[in-house]
């Protein structure tokens, strides 16, 4: 791949200021690039960096000194990521549309035109999948899965029977959608296994990371709305309903029936209870557990959660115990010698 500094300051919304002719050949980070890379600068603390890049452009923001050709914009960091998709390799060429012949596809299922379908994926019965949408090799949707339009479920991914997903939906591999949920009972020594005849939903342009599981609901739905991304190794209970644009980081889990908002970010190994709402634009810091509702708007970490800005106090105070105890014991001490006197 490469593309003259002209097109791509245009694809990327930017204001060419070097030659137009030049050609750049990959993109890459300012330490790691070569002669023929272009790199981009979004952080200030990169800036002393840019004057030893070997790239060959840079994309920078408007007002930033550079002694390279460079691509001005407001926000490099975004056009840093157009100019990424401008180099990724075409979906068709990495799953050209057809079925291979060791695919196994139900007559009773629907492929729309352009979708790909890989080697020894399988597609059950009542499935159907949409316009240029990617089965990926090992893929399996049992009975009555229906995919969007446009959506790219990477291989080995397994979605059970029932389970709806919208477009642009991207799976990644070993994910398990609709996975029954954790649901028993015990009665005196047995315990039962309750049925788990819900379904999950992901709705249009949800992101699925590797090896994630989605439990399906006992009854009704699991929900993932619109627009959110789920990082890679995260579980999410039976009945969880996600809100839409929001962001759930690795290793991080969801129990049953608990209300997630909009725009929430939960960052890394984030445990949350069952039965428990968080509100809109929620923060939650790496590794809290989180055991009562979170109100709208809130930022909270720790275990149990607290407002974050209540944790960073007593953190600082938890490193000093030692120190507080050594002051306690002479001042316990010095109360005894007065007493005694």
């Amino acid at each position: 791949m490469q593309i003259d500094l002209k097109s791509l300051a245009e694809r990327v919304g930017g204001r060419l200021d070097g030659p137009a002719d030049l050609v750049v050949r990959g993109l890459a980070g300012i330490r790691d690039a070569e002669a023929g890379d272009c790199t981009f600068v979004a952080h200030p603390k990169y800036l002393k960096d840019l004057a030893g890049t070997r790239a060959s452009a840079a994309i920078v923001g408007q007002d930033v000194e550079c002694s390279i050709p460079a691509i001005r914009v407001d926000d490099p960091s975004i056009a840093f990521a157009r100019a990424l998709h401008v180099f990724a390799p075409a979906r068709e060429e990495l799953f050209p549309p057809g079925i291979d012949p060791q695919a196994s596809i139900h007559p009773d299922s629907e492929l729309a035109e352009g979708v790909h379908v890989g080697p020894a994926a399988v597609v059950g019965p009542g499935c159907r999948v949409g316009v240029g949408s990617v089965i990926g090799a090992g893929t399996v949707l049992l009975h009555d899965v229906a995919i969007g339009e446009a959506c790219l479920i990477y291989p080995r991914v397994v979605v059970r029977e029932g389970c709806r997903i919208g477009n642009r939906v991207i799976v990644h591999a070993g994910a398990v959608i609709g996975a029954d949920g954790f649901g028993f009972a015990r009665m005196g020594a047995t315990v039962h296994k309750i049925p788990q005849i819900g379904r999950v939903v992901l709705e249009d342009d949800v992101e699925i990371g590797a090896n994630v599981c989605i439990d399906r609901a006992t009854t009704g739905e699991t929900v993932v709305a619109a627009q959110t991304k789920i990082d890679n190794l995260v579980q999410i209970g039976h009945n969880v309903r996600i809100g839409e644009r929001s962001a759930v980081s690795a290793q991080s889990g969801i129990s049953g029936s608990t209300t997630v908002g909009d725009d929430v970010i939960l960052a890394g190994q984030v445990g949350i209870a069952d039965h428990l709402r968080i509100g809109d634009r929620v923060r939650i810091g790496a590794k809290s557990g989180v055991s009562n509702s979170v109100e709208d708007g809130a930022t909270v970490s720790g275990i149990p959660t607290r407002n974050h800005a209540d944790w960073r106090r007593l953190q600082v105070h938890l490193t000093r115990l030692a120190r507080y105890a050594d002051e306690i014991a002479a001042l316990k001490r010095r109360v005894e010698e007065l007493e005694n006197r």
